[in-house]
């Protein structure tokens, strides 16, 4: 497979994914962007679509209502300011070891 170019969400450079990663790719994949650090996860194939995970020291997580990315500064619930709803992040998909 060749080699594809998507841009990073967070500072926005391109991500070149080489071919021997495409081909190991699955919803749910972690990528780190070597420009600016951010973990990346692989939320769709089709089309690529990446997520926000970590940013600048920080956590993200998507708003389950909304989709909206919300950065995560402590424990507790939170409230996406977008659409107000109020969620606990489910961290039971991210082991330490994966990132």
């Amino acid at each position: 497979m060749e080699a594809l170019s998507v841009e990073c969400p967070v500072c926005n450079e391109p991500l070149l994914l080489e071919g021997e990663v495409l081909d190991r790719l699955d919803e749910g994949s972690l990528l780190e962007c070597e420009a600016c650090g951010a973990v990346v996860e692989v939320a769709l194939l089709e089309p690529l679509t990446l997520r926000v995970v970590q940013a600048a020291g920080g956590f993200f997580v998507d708003c389950p209502r909304c989709e909206t990315p919300i950065e995560v500064e402590g424990e507790g619930p939170l409230t996406c300011p977008e659409c107000g709803f109020t969620f606990k992040p489910d961290w039971g998909d991210f082991e330490e070891e994966e990132l």
